[in-house]
């Protein structure tokens, strides 16, 4: 069954030294999820200055992941298709946001019994 969850959330925007945010999201396909789209809703207030996303490796797998990002409306603001098994990407942006959804959609799933397959999303802001 494939899962999403938010692994880490640090926020210390009422800081006055350091008004940030910072939070992980880890999108995971096992064997037998058919490699559905994944989504997670990220609760934050905000200004999304940066997005690294990082695409584990796993038993069996060859194939690519798409991750969209979307505001709260259901519009669709940052694309990223085609990212490799074993990549890491990173976006710089400047975007005002409030409850932003990150869609994953692996193209494939491990063959291994235990496998695993984690693409993992972090996003900064203040």
């Amino acid at each position: 069954m494939p899962i999403a969850v938010v692994t880490a959330k640090y926020d210390s925007r009422f800081q006055l030294r350091q008004p940030v945010w910072d939070i992980t999201t880890v999108f995971t396909a096992s064997v037998g999820s058919g490699h559905d789209e994944l989504s997670e809703t990220v609760p934050v207030n905000g200004i999304l200055q940066e997005i690294a996303i990082v695409v584990g490796s796993a038993a069996g797998i060859s194939g690519t992941v798409e991750v969209d990002f979307d505001d709260n409306n259901s519009i669709e603001f940052l694309a990223n298709t085609t990212l490799a098994e074993g990549s890491t990407t990173t976006i710089s942006l400047n975007r005002p946001v409030n409850n932003f959804i990150i869609r994953c959609d692996p193209s494939a799933e491990p063959i291994g019994a235990d496998e695993t397959w984690d693409i993992t999303i972090y996003t900064k802001g203040i």
